[in-house]
């Protein structure tokens, strides 16, 4: 159907083949551990009790952890940042450091929030949910290519842009339709599931609502509802090449709604109203998947 991309689920695949890059070293999972074993001693690769740093990246943790534990992870990120800054045109300096907690209690300790936000982030440092939770809930692949997305176009940008177009896309790059289109079976039976922009934003700009079940049907809906603008922005309005004209004139300096102007021919105001799902509706049409969405761990 009409669903190119975003809505494949390729980082549950069970059969991988490391890649390697242009200089001929290799990148993302079995780069640094193969089998749960550390593969042979790579030249920047820091270990230490309770911390591991490789290239730009530093997951902290428990020392209790194996180095094996933790480094998958870590493999994800950087192929995740391989990836992106190569479609996003975006590659900021900085380090990105992850804590990992003990436990779920221990995220929701850190966090004040619930197992439905993946991770928290605030500039330069990540609370992950857990990676051996995300990975139980095979999410680990989409919450680190998630959090890569979002830190490139939040560093690498250098200014503010909505939030709708930032997790939207951060979700998108993600792939992570699959799982927010069986999420949505839950509210379905309510009512409408989709958001305008001014809503969506309102929502991922308002932080954790006290009241759990309220924050996890409209966190959910808004990350939905931005999926669906900026998979129509990549899939229907000139693809990568105009997004990454955007990306890099705004970080070049250009006022974001000038860049906006110059690469779709509207304001970024006028975009998100061209773009408003409520309009535009679901592109799978009727046949919308009914089966139950996924539970918590």
């Amino acid at each position: 159907g009409r669903w190119s991309r975003g809505l494949g689920d390729v980082y549950k695949r069970q059969t991988w083949e490391t890649p390697v890059d242009t200089d001929g070293e290799t990148y993302g999972p079995g780069s640094l551990c193969r089998r749960r074993q550390l593969q042979v001693p790579r030249e920047g690769l820091v270990l230490e009790p309770a911390a591991k740093r490789w290239r730009q990246f530093v997951i902290e943790h428990n020392p209790a952890y194996q180095p094996c534990d933790m480094l998958p992870f870590l493999e994800l990120v950087d192929l995740a940042h391989h990836r992106q800054t190569e479609m996003l045109g975006l590659d900021p300096p900085d380090t990105l450091v992850l804590v990992n907690p003990d436990n779920t209690d221990h995220y929701r300790e850190l966090t004040g929030q619930g197992t439905w936000r993946l991770y928290q982030r605030e500039g330069n440092r990540v609370v992950l949910q857990g990676v051996g939770t995300l990975q139980a809930r095979t999410l680990d692949g989409h919450a680190a290519h998630m959090l890569v997305a979002e830190w490139l176009l939040d560093k690498g940008v250098g200014v503010e842009l909505p939030r709708w177009l930032t997790h939207g896309l951060a979700l998108y790059l993600a792939e992570h339709g699959v799982h927010l289109m069986n999420f949505m079976a839950e509210f379905r039976p309510q009512g409408p599931v989709l958001l305008p922009p001014a809503a969506i934003d309102s929502i991922l700009a308002s932080g954790i609502d006290p009241e759990p079940w309220r924050d996890r049907q409209m966190y959910r809906r808004a990350g939905y509802s931005a999926f669906l603008m900026a998979w129509e922005l990549v899939e229907n309005q000139g693809g990568m090449p105009a997004l990454r004209e955007f990306l890099q004139a705004v970080a070049g300096g250009t006022d974001p709604d000038a860049a906006a102007m110059r690469t779709w021919g509207m304001d970024l105001t006028e975009l998100a109203q061209f773009l408003d799902p409520v309009q535009l509706g679901e592109p799978i049409g009727p046949s919308a998947a009914t089966h139950m969405p996924e539970r918590e761990p």
